[in-house]
């Protein structure tokens, strides 16, 4: 029996043999037909791509000459000037690629002639047009002519597409009929061929198929857990039943600050810095249950960085046995250390923001009492003198009362326009910016340039009110910080982003808190965590420069934004500026 399954085997495999061969000679030849179509195809291809230049020339002389004329410019004869060049060469292209065809070719004697004649119209019509003698008859007559024989080029060169495309189509379908034939011949072959060999692998191999199946899934199983372990950015940890590490991924020795010779055989209390006793109970339980505990968080300082804090968020698993029984566990590792750093730098910056907050209505509630409160109680006194005071003393105490009612109102239309001027809302970005650097300039004697662009447009609001903010606190940074004795200012806007850069020649910003502009908000002043937060709120670039010459900082801001109430809001500018 086993001799004849081995001759069966081989007879299948000469026959197979046999199959695949004659299908190899069918694949040649049709390759070879296919070729031959395809060629035909890209022939066709080529012939209609000039004739639709050829019409786009035409059509670009003929549009050249009516644009001469209604604007009298010499340099829209370019069109016509280049057509001149190009038709003859695209005709004689167009001659060569048909020279088989003698229909083609009087076709295109006809087409020839029709253009040559356009052209010649066009080119006697030229000379009166740019000379001026020209009459509006003529150019109507000329421009009729032109317009009929193109009509007629176009016509003839539309038929010639027409014609062109019905060949490629017939090309086309004579080329997939034969790919068609060719392809199920031998689709065939190798059908009757693969069932031919399939037979005899299957009365070779049926002694070891189980075991190769076995073999199969044991080392695709292998294959999943080594990629999953492998190419994780995350951290995976196998426990043994004692709670010792056997095996990890390249991850989580980074994550943990060890060494993989140093983690493994430590238990997880050790590697999370928990109570043992509290570790071993939870893993203990889950063994016992089998139920898994998600999403615990665990904070530990690293032992290879003393003082470094990390959180971990933890996901522990049973895995089974073959007895059913859980005595191994696995243990999912995510550092969220940036991401609690990021939620406390946030709350810290919340606090500040509330500090600051408070100093500025402190600020304000100042600056009411100390000027304005003042200007109110010496016109109640003066309201009182005037109450008690002969009638001749009453011009004198008016005329102090109205000085100290102008001074008030002064003085209250000053703090109202720092905390929010009404230039914004009403002229936008510009004029608010003009009017607040020429009011810094005098209240703290620093000169400051301000080159902004003479057509900028008004922009969305929380784009105006965000550079706003980050011109104020700037220039308050110049007045309390820098020392500079000037400023530059430079607004530039496109259809895509507005910038603007302020710049001073002041001191400089310290290395440590310039270290910090793109790093964590809390760690910097309120005023440039609240410009940088300002901006990337609104997809764009905040930048610092700074160095012992002055800084400069730089905001880009895309206009591309929603349009939305901006959710930040910071402080007015000091009364210093």
């Amino acid at each position: 029996m086993s001799l004849s399954l081995r001759v069966v085997a081989w007879m299948a495999f000469a026959v197979a043999v046999v199959l695949l061969i004659g299908s190899s000679v069918l694949l040649y030849r049709a390759t070879t037909r296919q070729r031959a179509g395809d060629s035909l195809v890209a022939h066709t291809h080529q012939v209609e791509t000039v004739i639709e230049d050829l019409g786009s020339e035409v059509f670009k002389a003929s549009n050249s000459r009516r644009a001469f004329i209604i604007t009298g410019n010499e340099s829209l004869l370019g069109g016509y000037h280049s057509a001149v060049q190009n038709i003859p060469q695209g005709l004689a292209h167009l001659r060569r690629l048909t020279s088989d065809s003698a229909e083609r070719q009087r076709e295109l004697d006809t087409i020839q002639a029709d253009i040559e004649k356009e052209l010649a119209l066009i080119s006697s019509s030229l000379p009166a047009g740019v000379g001026g003698t020209s009459s509006s008859d003529r150019e109507v007559r000329v421009t009729l002519q032109t317009a009929e024989i193109e009509s007629r080029v176009q016509e003839s060169l539309q038929r010639l597409r027409t014609e062109e495309d019905e060949l490629l189509r017939r090309r086309q379908e004579a080329a997939g009929a034969n790919y068609q034939r060719t392809l199920h011949m031998i689709t065939a072959s190798f059908v009757i061929a693969l069932v031919l060999l399939l037979a005899q692998m299957i009365l070779l191999s049926h002694q070891f198929t189980r075991h190769e199946r076995t073999e199969t899934v044991a080392r695709q199983s292998q294959e999943i857990v080594d990629a999953f372990f492998s190419s994780s950015t995350v951290g995976f940890v196998i426990f043994d039943s004692k709670f010792r590490c056997t095996r990890f991924n390249e991850a989580f020795p980074r994550m943990a600050g060890l060494s993989p010779e140093q983690l493994r055989g430590k238990t997880a209390s050790e590697i999370f810095h928990e109570h043992r006793m509290h570790s071993d109970r939870l893993l203990q339980e889950i063994l016992r249950t089998g139920k898994p505990v998600l999403d615990r968080e665990v904070s530990a300082d690293l032992t290879a960085k003393p003082g470094e804090v990390r959180h971990w968020l933890v996901n522990y698993f049973p895995i089974r046995e073959d007895g059913g029984v859980f005595t191994q566990l696995g243990i999912i590792v995510v550092d969220v250390t940036a991401r609690r750093n990021a939620e406390e730098a946030l709350r810290k910056l919340s606090g500040r923001l509330l500090g600051i907050q408070d100093q500025e209505r402190r600020r304000i509630a100042r600056e009411l009492h100390d000027s304005l409160g003042q200007y109110l109680v010496g016109l109640k006194i003066s309201l009182e003198m005037l109450a008690q005071s002969k009638p001749e003393a009453n011009a004198a105490i008016l005329a102090e009362c109205r000085d100290i009612l102008d001074k008030s109102i002064t003085e209250t239309r000053t703090l109202s326009h720092l905390l929010h001027p009404p230039l914004l809302d009403e002229a936008g970005f510009a004029s608010a910016a003009s009017w607040f650097v020429t009011g810094f300039s005098q209240r703290s004697g620093i000169p400051v340039s301000l080159d902004i662009p003479p057509d900028l447009p008004r922009l969305p609001e929380a784009v105006e009110i965000a550079l706003f903010r980050i011109l104020q606190e700037s220039l308050t940074n110049v007045h309390r910080h820098s020392h500079a004795a000037s400023a530059e200012i430079k607004v530039e806007a496109d259809a895509e982003q507005v910038s603007i850069d302020v710049k001073d020649h002041g001191r400089g910003i310290p290395g440590y808190i310039l270290r910090h502009v793109d790093g964590e908000g809390a760690k910097l002043g309120v005023g440039l965590a609240g410009m940088r937060e300002r901006i990337h709120e609104l997809g764009g670039v905040f930048e610092v420069v700074s160095n012992e010459q002055g800084t400069t900082v730089r905001a880009v801001v895309p206009l591309s934004i929603r349009e939305e109430v901006y959710p930040l809001h910071a402080g007015a500018e000091g009364s210093n500026g």
